[in-house]
């Protein structure tokens, strides 16, 4: 009896990290744009410079969603859509909604062969790709010590 009520608890719980109906749309809908990331290039240089001012932004502020199995560590569940390409590794979302990011690339035999980020702004006629850039072959930024 008391393993039944363990299996009841631990299911409930793992339902309730799912995000809420409002949430699960917007995320459906982001999912459902034609976008890869580290494959798709898209946007000329107005759209990448809007691209990078709001990515900064959704890293200080965003809510950061994933796969189920990974949130543990950080961010929320993205839940279910019929829709979802397998490239995305994670997905943030801006606090007021207005714009979205998705991170990740594909893989073959673990290592990665692509990676980018593709950004997403939600208009009055709904959620639109702005632009996508590839960054698997950025040079790694330049830490520095404090002295």
């Amino acid at each position: 009896m008391k393993a039944r009520g363990l299996v009841v608890l631990a299911a409930l719980g793992l339902a309730s990290c799912g995000p809420r109906p409002a949430e699960q749309a917007r995320i459906c809908a982001i999912f459902a744009l034609p976008a890869v990331p580290g494959d798709t290039q898209l946007g000329d240089a107005a759209d990448l410079a809007w691209a990078r001012a709001r990515e900064r932004q959704l890293f200080k502020s965003g809510t950061i969603y994933g796969p189920a199995w990974q949130v543990m560590g950080h961010g929320r569940s993205w839940g279910r859509c019929r829709v979802r390409v397998k490239a995305v590794e994670s997905l943030l979302i801006s606090p007021d909604g207005a714009y979205a990011m998705t991170k990740g690339g594909r893989r073959e035999h673990g290592r990665p062969v692509s990676f980018g980020s593709c950004y997403y702004e939600n208009a009055s006629a709904g959620w639109r790709l702005r632009a996508c850039r590839r960054t698997l072959d950025e040079p790694a930024p330049l830490i520095g010590l404090k002295r």
